[in-house]
């Protein structure tokens, strides 16, 4: 005749999770001068909107700790965000078993699998939160670039025309179409 035991196990897990995303993409300037000089020009408007160029890279971190770097040389922007969290979970298991040392290593097992699991699920939780959180930034983040590409352009063609010849007159629009005359 065997006995019944009635074994419980209760386990706890404390983690640091951190987790980051990002995005890199082209940055679109067109050739109007040499990319070295178009990089400058670039770096040139990032610094008037906050950004702290070192050499051929131009970065700046967010409030919300986004960090935006553009590469000059390369003509790349690389948007990266990342969140740290305490996680802490615990289970408790218990269960009838015939064997004492055998069930206990047995529901010990299932404990820290299932605090794995639930360790992973509050961590893909946290990755899914810092996605949408990077992808509501990248519209602002977008239309920023494309304001300072313009900008960059813009002195890019007021330096190309000097170089033809002596500029007459420069028009800018509400639009942001720019009308430059050169008396060649």
């Amino acid at each position: 005749m065997s006995r019944a035991y009635e074994i419980r196990v209760s386990e706890s897990v404390v983690r640091t999770v951190h987790v980051d995303d990002g995005v890199q993409a082209p940055v679109e300037m067109l050739p109007v001068l040499p990319p070295d000089r178009m990089g400058d020009l670039l770096g040139a408007e990032l610094e008037q909107r906050g950004f702290h160029r070192d050499g051929t890279t131009a970065t700046r971190t967010e409030p919300d700790g986004t960090v935006i770097t553009v590469d000059l040389k390369n003509a790349t922007i690389s948007v990266r965000l990342g969140a740290t969290s305490e996680v802490s979970e615990s289970v408790d298991l218990k269960a009838r078993v015939n064997n004492p040392t055998a069930g206990e290593a047995n529901l010990r097992d299932e404990a820290i699998r299932q605090l794995d699991d639930r360790i992973a699920d509050r961590t893909e939780a946290l990755r899914r939160d810092v996605t949408a959180r990077l992808e509501k930034k990248l519209a602002d983040i977008k239309r920023e670039l494309d304001a300072a590409v313009g900008k960059a352009t813009v002195a890019a063609l007021t330096e190309r025309a000097n170089q033809l010849g002596n500029i007459q007159d420069i028009h800018e629009d509400e639009a942001g179409n720019v009308t430059i005359r050169v008396k060649l």
